[in-house]
């Protein structure tokens, strides 16, 4: 009876503790819990299109870079507009875009839909270095400060508390989204296809419905990840990829809370190795990626319910590979 205000009590406590970081953390870990939080938001979309609706991607990079460019833009061309409506414009943008690809995108699967958007993110990428007159190109261009009112948002605390609030407004927001029928849906698409088609679902609907939303997800940790570094190149979003989804990886793929435990452990990693791979962190990533898969498939949550004795929710990014597998191998028996 009283697990439930328990629980909110801890998660008030953890909240506050949180938005509190720059006031007992240095500068630079006040930086990394920035760094972590942006990473949180960007990956909760990509949990909702592996986690929730089975759907591979690797096009949250591209929408990241789409939205810090188009914001930075917008910034240069409008230098009046509040912050506000540059991130909801440029969100909103992003998530036009994400519709725009997903309509051709959607109809490959597993796999395929993997490669289509990892060509996506790299065909942004040179898009951007191409239209070197609005984006700078391979020099790359500087970001102005945020502005909300009167003031500028130059500080790291200042810059923390907006993106701190963002990203809790983000998990919950995601939270309560699983428990709507719009996410019940996706689970059904998820776990399979045919089955949720059978039961009226609207497997383009819904799939374009999920593709967007982590569009739109990755278009304000785009706009948020520019007003940090302050200085945008495509090369900053090259890792981008493979990091997003080793945090769902490590943290847990479908767990509401995996992204943070993820993000916090990618975003540490580099400091535990005390800088030593700075040049290698690519290999270092695969090492990883490959260890969680083999050993620990449903990452630290699922870590955690063994040691509860309990079955470990979530999955794995090879159980969506079979399961894909198994419904183009339907699919190709029902065509014959």
């Amino acid at each position: 009876m009283n697990k439930q205000p328990r629980t909110t009590i801890i998660g008030i406590l953890v909240i506050a503790l949180y938005l509190a970081a720059p006031f007992y953390l240095s500068d630079y870990l006040t930086y990394l819990l920035l760094i972590t939080s942006i990473m949180i938001i960007v990956s909760q979309g990509l949990n909702v299109l592996i986690g929730f609706a089975g759907l591979i991607s690797f096009g949250q990079p591209g929408f990241m870079a789409f939205a810090a460019y188009f914001s930075t833009i917008v910034s240069k061309l409008l230098p009046g507009m509040p912050f506000p409506v540059i991130l909801l414009v440029s969100a909103a943008a992003t998530a036009l875009l994400g519709l725009i690809i997903g309509f051709p995108c959607l109809r490959l699967s597993g796999l395929y839909l993997a490669m289509a958007t990892f060509g996506f993110t790299s065909a942004t990428y040179q898009l951007i270095n191409y239209f070197k007159p609005l984006t700078g190109g391979y020099v790359g261009i500087s970001v102005p400060a945020p502005r909300i009112g009167g003031f500028r948002l130059t500080g790291t605390d200042n810059v923390f508390f907006l993106v701190a609030v963002i990203a809790v407004v983000v998990i919950l927001v995601v939270r309560n989204l699983a428990k709507t029928r719009t996410g019940r849906a996706w689970h059904a698409i998820r776990d399979d296809e045919i089955a949720a088609s059978s039961m009226g679902i609207n497997l383009r609907r819904e799939k374009l419905k999920a593709f967007s939303f982590a569009a739109f997800l990755a278009g304000i940790a785009g706009v948020l990840y520019s007003y940090v570094i302050r200085y945008l190149e495509t090369s900053y979003f090259d890792l981008m990829g493979l990091s997003l989804f080793l945090i769902l990886v490590v943290g847990g793929i479908g767990r509401i809370y995996g992204p943070l435990l993820g993000a916090a452990f990618i975003t540490a990693l580099p400091q535990m190795l005390g800088g030593v791979f700075n040049q290698q962190m690519s290999l270092v990533y695969g090492f990883v990626l490959v260890g969680f898969i083999l050993l620990a498939p449903q990452g630290f949550f699922g870590l955690f319910d063994r040691i509860r004795g309990i079955k470990p929710g979530g999955v794995s990014a090879l159980e969506i590979l079979r399961r894909k597998k198994r419904v183009a191998g339907s699919v190709e028996d029902a065509d014959e």
